[in-house]
């Protein structure tokens, strides 16, 4: 029987280990509608979520916008002086209805084996016109798939999609109780975007909402979805996603913040250190190597900042090593390949850095104007860069910038790919794609 291959799973929003690199290297650099393209499958409604892949199974989740429920408002929200009456000008969609669905499918062929409408009916919150409702990435042990629509609930399904248990509001009376999920998530009406983290039985939540009241960090028992520690945070809305780094003897869990960057103990959710923010919405997600952890920001200051962890207490500034005000994503995330580090901005600009000095290597554009959504990831020294036209620009790792080539999937692309068993998985704006050799 064949060994199993290094990068059988991409089980988590950006991979294994969240930082958007492949374990192997035989991966297509050509592609275009009528080349390299295993299968083409279509997807209905919307969704940001990237595909997940375990073994022959891919996972994602979509929203499909239903009836409009006239008057409906949206919750209040705060302003930067706190004051209520916030009103952010691109969003909607909260006076509709929405169902909420996981879906899976076999990675061999594109035959959809299984679908699970999670939730059905009204969304606690607005949303951004461009974001969507089911725009977490799942994560799965390969034992339960864990999809997490922020407010709408958490819930787990086993490998063939039968559930196994949920955090999901409730109908009392005719009102829904949005307690009864993980809380009445509102991040000033531009809707989800965060992902679950996996560490050992736990399935781990970084929660930042409005203008920090509510905001905390938590863990669930993966088993059965029952709350086994949670911490309370007061920074701001946030949309990135944690990511565990292994320092010395101990594991840290790395969360961005507008106000502060906070490392946890995974294990115990108790504040490890604390530094220097961002001063911008997060929404990019942490990426750590040379014993350095980078966070980039960009949607309204445009700052990288490089800390060095395994600190302890209060060490704002202590531990910054270096720092970028130029050039960072408002929300792609970074991509670390050994001494560089890759910054792509909504406008596909590219920066390159020293990620020992934060030195800047170049600075370049695509060859064509694009907007680009999706986080970049990598495989040996190729780096992908998925546009909203559907073009990926393939571009050789290195301190000057080389595009090797562009290929085209055909349609509009949003969500992040995955790389697994020597297939790229693209979530096109109405297509599955499989691209394989």
């Amino acid at each position: 029987m064949p060994a199993e291959r290094a990068d059988a799973n991409w089980p988590q929003w950006r991979g294994p280990s969240g930082l958007g690199i492949s374990a192997a290297t035989d991966y297509p650099e050509e592609w275009s509608p009528t080349k390299n393209i295993a299968w083409k499958t279509p997807v209905p409604g919307r969704g940001l979520s990237a595909p997940v892949v375990w073994g022959e199974r891919l996972f994602i989740t979509t929203a499909i916008k239903g009836e409009q429920v006239p008057g409906r408002k949206a919750p209040e929200h705060l302003d930067f002086q706190r004051k209520p009456g916030y009103l952010h000008p691109d969003s909607e969609a909260v006076d509709y209805k929405h169902v909420l669905k996981v879906l899976a499918f076999d990675t061999r062929t594109g035959k959809q084996l299984w679908e699970q409408t999670a939730y059905d009916g009204l969304m606690y919150d607005n949303r951004h016109k461009r974001n969507t409702y089911a725009s977490p990435t799942v994560a799965t042990d390969g034992k339960l798939v864990y999809a997490f629509f922020e407010a709408a609930g958490l819930y787990a399904y086993d490998m063939n999609g039968k559930p196994a248990w949920k955090r999901a509001p409730e109908t009392n009376n005719g009102e829904i109780d949005w307690k009864t999920s993980l809380g009445p998530i509102a991040k000033a009406g531009l809707g989800p975007g965060t992902s679950p983290v996996l560490f050992e039985n736990t399935l781990i939540l970084q929660i930042d909402q409005e203008m920090g009241d509510g905001s905390a960090i938590l863990a669930l028992d993966k088993s059965n979805g029952k709350e086994l520690w949670r911490t309370p945070r007061t920074t701001r809305r946030s949309w990135a996603t944690p990511l565990l780094v292994h320092v010395g003897d101990r594991i840290e869990l790395i969360a961005s913040g507008a106000e502060v960057v906070i490392s946890y103990d995974p294990k115990t959710g108790k504040e490890l250190w604390r530094s220097r923010g961002m001063q911008s919405h997060p929404i990019p997600s942490p990426v750590s190597g040379n014993g350095l952890v980078y966070l980039t920001a960009g949607s309204g200051a445009k700052r990288t900042i490089a800390f060095k962890p395994g600190a302890n207490g209060d060490v704002t500034n202590e531990n910054v090593v270096w720092s970028y005000d130029k050039g960072a994503p408002y929300v792609p995330s970074p991509l670390l390949l050994g001494q560089y580090l890759y910054l792509m901005n909504e406008r596909g600009q590219t920066t390159c850095l020293d990620a020992l000095t934060g030195e800047m290597k170049y600075e370049a554009r695509p060859p064509v104007p694009a907007t680009f959504m999706a986080s970049m990831v990598a495989y040996g020294d190729r780096i992908l860069q998925m546009s909203e036209d559907g073009d990926t620009f393939v571009v050789k790792a290195g301190p000057t910038h080389e595009i090797i080539r562009t290929n085209s999937v055909g349609e509009p692309v949003f969500a992040s790919p995955a790389l697994a068993g020597g297939t790229i998985y693209v979530r096109g704006d109405q297509h599955l794609f499989a691209i394989r050799k």
